[in-house]
């Protein structure tokens, strides 16, 4: 199998980060199973969105506003880098943002947003 990459597509109650893309080390007709902090974990495959490369730029997420385990300002939205899985604050229609944890500058895949508000 090629190397390929996964992310949710849709809210679902899993514990997995909304926005981060995981490496897929299994794929059937009706199931992934994806890795998740060093651990397998099997994901239905209707609600995963599947990539042969990795991203490249930043993923954009519409926070929950009732979620009061996340940080306020992770609340609205927010992005996920595609180095490291950070999720950071977005400033609206900026073009690019440089990660505080691994340091790298990416673009903001704006046009892959779903379910945000612009």
């Amino acid at each position: 199998m090629a190397l390929l990459f996964a992310r949710l597509q849709a809210d679902v109650p899993l514990n997995v980060r909304r926005g981060a893309w995981y490496r897929v080390l299994e794929l059937t007709d009706l199931q992934a199973v994806i890795e998740v902090n060093r651990r397998r974990l099997g994901v239905l495959r209707a609600w995963l969105e599947i990539q042969q490369r990795p991203p490249q730029r930043w993923s954009v997420v519409a926070g929950s506003k009732e979620n009061r385990k996340a940080p306020p300002q992770l609340r609205g939205t927010y992005g996920v880098c595609p180095n490291c899985r950070a999720r950071a604050p977005l400033p609206k229609r900026i073009r690019t943002l440089e990660c505080k944890r691994c340091e790298q500058e990416f673009e903001i895949n704006w046009t892959e947003t779903k379910g945000v508000a612009l």
